[in-house]
């Protein structure tokens, strides 16, 4: 007589029941789900608070130090075979614009030979006060990333006209404290257009007085008038090193008589500061959803604790121990995607106001925001897995004996 052994019937328990279940149970215990999300929430708050601030400073900081010429390129004309400078075509800026990275270009043309800058007609020619005369086309301000102290860059209108723009030393050599004031430049008066604040290490602009091109080519004669003597170009951020070698090409195709700097020591200190403060905002997201796990696993624990009867009688009704399991992990899971969506809401919150007081730019990485949720229910599925299979071992005539 041949024996068959017991197949045991398939299951009619679907994943959906799974959900059902474990939304029925957190929103039927409203305080409880509210105690339980409360520590993803703070979690998942400190995540996106913490990397807000530390993107917020990181923008900042690193915004200053491309101010300061992190990401700046200088091109200009070298010396050829015969010792005489070999200029730049004059499509050097719009070659250069072209290269992939590039911001912004500014250009700065040749300055007509000896032309002293006092603060009237009556200072001696003997006290120049060590301020030289610059060309400047209007694309200058965006590419070194200038800052008005007072008055106004030139513009298609103004950069035909007797006026001049005073870098931050120069202004204060020549005691000028606002614009409308005016300052003798070469034999004639000048109106002062604006007043510069620091260029950080461009400081040969700082001690300029700045005339506009147009004005300077219709006004001045010489054999170098209106070629290009400095090209200030301005990476996208963080590309610097990337553009650097392809610029004396781009500036003047075949020819190797074109000299590009970089400063490269603060280049190397943007990229240090900008990977540093990247691994702190990782250490911190870490801690952070570490505090959120713990909170979600000893929650689960005590819920297990609390509802073996429950666990029993489902096991005595023809529950299987997967079906207990999937239920408990569903369940972590549900209560970490309350805590993770209030967590995002908090945590910006809180975010906007660190920017507000330290008065930084508000800066919240979008893949904080899209991901935590999704990272808290990882997480709390993750921390809910051994409650979960602790439930799914209990057996149903001990879990109702429990009661």
């Amino acid at each position: 007589m041949t024996r068959h052994s017991a197949v045991p019937a398939p299951s009619r328990f679907r994943f959906t029941d799974a959900l059902r279940t474990a939304w029925l149970n957190v929103s039927a215990r409203p305080q409880r789900t509210a105690l339980a999300s409360l520590g993803v929430a703070l979690g998942v708050a400190s995540l996106t608070a913490l990397t807000g601030a530390a993107a917020s400073n990181q923008a900042q900081l690193l915004a200053e130090l491309d101010r300061m010429g992190a990401n700046l390129a200088v091109v200009a004309p070298a010396l050829g075979p015969d010792k005489l400078v070999v200029p730049l075509p004059d499509t050097a800026p719009q070659t250069v614009q072209r290269v992939d990275g590039v911001a912004d270009v500014g250009v700065f043309e040749t300055a007509p030979d000896d032309i002293p800058v006092y603060r009237n007609d009556l200072v001696p020619a003997t006290e120049a006060g060590g301020i030289e005369v610059a060309v400047a086309r209007p694309d200058v301000f965006d590419a070194i990333e200038a800052r008005l102290a007072a008055g106004r860059w030139f513009d298609e209108a103004t950069r035909g006209l007797p006026v001049t723009v005073l870098g931050r030393t120069a202004a204060d050599r020549l005691g000028i404290v606002s614009p409308g004031d005016r300052v003798w430049i070469g034999g004639q008066w000048y109106g002062v257009l604006g007043i510069l604040e620091s260029a950080g290490l461009a400081t040969q602009i700082d001690t300029a007085a700045i005339l506009g091109d147009r004005w300077v080519r219709n006004t001045f004669e010489g054999p170098n008038t209106g070629e290009i003597s400095t090209m200030y170009v301005r990476a996208e951020s963080g590309q610097i090193g990337a553009i650097a070698d392809t610029l004396a090409s781009a500036a003047s195709p075949g020819s190797p008589f074109v000299n590009v700097s970089v400063l490269s020591e603060l280049a190397d200190a943007r990229t240090t500061t900008d990977d540093a403060l990247r691994t702190l905002g990782v250490a911190l997201a870490a801690i952070a959803l570490l505090i959120g796990a713990v909170g979600i696993a000893n929650t689960m624990v005590v819920t297990v604790l609390e509802r073996r009867g429950e666990i029993g009688l489902r096991r005595s009704l023809g529950a299987r121990p997967v079906h207990i399991a999937l239920q408990f992990v569903t369940e972590a899971a549900a209560l970490a995607l309350v805590g993770g969506l209030a967590g995002v809401a908090l945590g910006a919150g809180a975010a906007a106001v660190l920017a507000a007081i330290a008065g930084q730019p508000l800066v919240i990485p979008l893949a904080i925001v899209v991901a935590s949720p999704a990272i808290a229910v990882v997480v709390g599925a993750t921390a809910g897995l051994y409650p979960a299979l602790r439930a799914a071992r209990l057996s149903p005539t001990l879990a109702l004996r429990a009661v």
